[in-house]
């Protein structure tokens, strides 16, 4: 290619996978500029490196295999861990700070609502935006404007980063057994299905009961977040003999996985320790019941903070469900004419509610 125009037909012919490939492979060799330049003290010759590389596109190449030998050449971290949720990931992070290797320690969190809302391809922009788009119509945003604003960057951002792990990266999953997390986790090793890397999971609902819970004390682990680091370590440390998922275990979580995909419920719940797809009203009576139990301690005919009735459902029901869909499924209770509702509706703490009259 000798002009701009050839430059842009050709750009016009990649597809997106290429572009982002291309994009960071642009990136990774101007930080390798840059720090050349700091450590050896001199000037290269940067915008003949890179229009080398832009010159050379109309070239049979394979981007993602280019940008993973460069990455190759960087320091990357020896192992990762990946949790489902920014509270889990808080709490790791205290954990493994004073464990050896921690320079070469990085820490991903998937902080989606994935018990709730659309899935389908997540790898493909139009699904993933189809799902942005239909928690942002139903959960009140107000209180998660960071969500609002950059959450659709970020899932992009999520995909990429856990897509480009380099293979010789140890892999560790945190997850506990619900909804939330279980989804999660088959997402995530969806997008490693095509790393060698070796997978570890450590799944801490069940394995808080084998290593703290007593006769006389026993507690159940509904999310890996109500853990502390003090017990995070004792698990890490209680699995550092445990080996990877073999392929067989992860053609089965990939396979699982595109099954749920597919499924059309938008509520995915744990039952009978499997993780199954329901329909979004599939709470509704729960929600009722627990309204209905406040009111009979209620003042007559006062409203009830609708946050207070989100929290009792959250400090009762036996799966973890997100605040946001419960006060979403709230408001739509309200519209069936269930419920009465006082104030306006922006987030959970500005209105009321009362059975209807």
């Amino acid at each position: 290619m000798n002009d701009v125009f050839a430059f842009s037909r050709h750009i016009n012919r990649m597809n997106e996978h290429e572009l982002r490939s291309f994009m960071r492979l642009l990136y990774i060799k101007s930080e390798q500029v840059v720090q050349w330049q700091k450590e050896q003290g001199e000037v290269m010759d940067f915008a003949n490196n890179v229009l080398t590389l832009l010159k050379d596109m109309d070239k049979p190449m394979d981007f993602s295999q280019m940008e993973q030998q460069e990455l190759s050449g960087l320091d990357g971290p020896a192992e990762i861990h990946i949790t489902i949720g920014d509270s889990s990931l808080g709490s790791l992070k205290i954990a493994m700070a004073n464990v050896p290797g921690r320079e070469g320690r990085r820490f991903i969190s998937m902080s989606d609502y994935y018990a709730v809302g659309p899935l389908g391809d997540l790898t493909s922009n139009a699904d993933l935006h189809r799902r942005h788009l239909w928690l942002m119509e139903r959960l009140s945003l107000n209180d998660r404007q960071e969500y609002a604003e950059h959450g659709l960057d970020s899932l992009y951002e999520l995909n990429d980063r856990i897509c480009s792990i380099d293979e010789q990266t140890r892999i560790t999953i945190w997850y506990a057994n619900n909804a939330h997390e279980r989804t999660g986790l088959l997402y995530a090793i969806h997008l490693l299905r095509n790393r060698k890397s070796p997978i570890y999971v450590i799944e801490t609902s069940g394995l808080y009961q084998q290593l703290f819970n007593r006769q006389d004390v026993e507690y159940t682990i509904l999310n890996t977040g109500e853990i502390g680091p003090e017990k995070l370590l004792k698990m890490w440390q209680a699995c550092s003999e445990k080996g990877p998922l073999s392929i067989e275990e992860r053609h089965q979580l990939e396979q699982e996985w595109l099954e749920l995909s597919v499924k059309p419920g938008l509520l995915r719940l744990i039952k009978d320790g499997t993780l199954q797809s329901f329909s979004e009203d599939a709470m509704d009576q729960y929600i009722m019941e627990k309204v209905k139990e406040l009111t009979a301690y209620w003042e007559p005919a006062k409203y009830i903070k609708s946050a207070r009735i989100v929290g009792e459902v959250l400090g009762t029901y036996d799966q973890f469900v997100g605040d946001g869909f419960i006060e979403y499924r709230i408001r739509q209770l309200v519209l069936q004419g269930l419920l009465e509702m006082e104030g306006k509706p922006h987030a959970m703490r500005f209105y009321g509610i009362r059975l209807r009259a």
